[in-house]
């Protein structure tokens, strides 16, 4: 098994680009999901994933923005990529008078431009329109960011986290909301960048309700392996620790020999036991 960059992509952001509906009485929730199927594992990488009693409430002031999950793991991509998806909006109390915004799926190819360039596609579907914002990178590694907050003065702290490549400029929103009780850790997320670039980590700080914000940033080294860890010392305010690790994906060699697939075929089936994702994964697919 050999470890070294290899080509991937990155979802930067989805918009909600326009609904059947003409108009809403209030902000308009979306729920379902929106997950990626690659090589390296055939099971859903959640990006979207909510149920019906827990939607996203997305407004105009935000551009449309719909707030993402980070994936477990970087998204491989030395073979297609597929995207498939079903998202709702929740209109009246019973699921059945809710809106189907986008339902199927899409495949996104290794071979197709544009390459290390962020790109804007369109998914449509019966109810309306997503926009999904996207990168196929060559030559790229995985940064698993984890943030901490360590110390803070008051409540009512708003944090807005971003991440982007020095490269390709465009961003990914991390994290943007109220923090609770600190100390506290904000969880892991998961980022691709190319390789001989930077790794861009934002921070914008703030009172919840204040129009004061402070903006601190770093930028880190891509590397194969490795971590390194920042802290941002905001007086008065807050501290943050960010710390990044970085890794490849590798596929083991002996997965992709001809008297092996059936074998890791059947290992990810029964690891999809416990899974509702009824999915059958084979190599001859790609």
């Amino acid at each position: 098994q050999m470890h070294g960059y290899c080509n991937m992509m990155q979802i930067y952001w989805l918009k909600l680009a326009y609904i059947s509906v003409d108009s809403f009485d209030g902000p308009v929730q979306v729920y379902g999901f929106l997950a990626a199927r690659d090589i390296l594992n055939p099971r859903r990488n959640y990006l979207f994933n909510r149920g019906r009693d827990d939607p996203l409430e997305i407004v105009q002031d935000d551009d449309w923005l719909i707030q993402m999950s980070s994936p477990k793991r970087g998204i491989e991509m030395t073979s297609s990529v597929l995207v498939e998806f079903d998202m709702r909006i929740k209109i009246g109390e019973k699921e059945e008078d809710d809106l189907q915004l986008i339902d199927g799926a899409v495949s996104f190819s290794d071979m197709d431009p544009p390459i290390n360039m962020a790109f804007t596609r369109r998914l449509c579907g019966e109810g309306g329109a997503v926009d999904i914002n996207l990168a196929h990178m060559y030559e790229a590694a995985e940064a698993t960011i984890q943030v901490r907050i360590s110390e803070a003065c008051g409540s009512g702290l708003s944090l807005c986290l971003t991440a982007s490549g020095s490269a390709l400029q465009q961003q990914a929103r991390l994290f943007d909301g109220i923090v609770g009780e600190t100390p506290c850790d904000l969880g892991k997320f998961v980022f691709a960048v190319m390789s001989l670039t930077k790794l861009v980590v934002l921070l914008k700080v703030g009172r919840g309700g204040g129009s004061d914000c402070v903006y601190r940033f770093h930028l880190f080294d891509v590397q194969k392996h490795g971590d390194s860890t920042v802290s941002f010392e905001i007086p008065d305010m807050v501290t943050i620790e960010v710390k990044v690790t970085w890794s490849t994906l590798d596929i083991p060699d002996s997965a992709l020999e001809e008297d092996n697939r059936y074998n890791w075929r059947k290992e990810l089936r029964s690891d999809d036991d416990d899974d509702d994702d009824d999915y059958e994964y084979d190599w001859n697919d790609y």
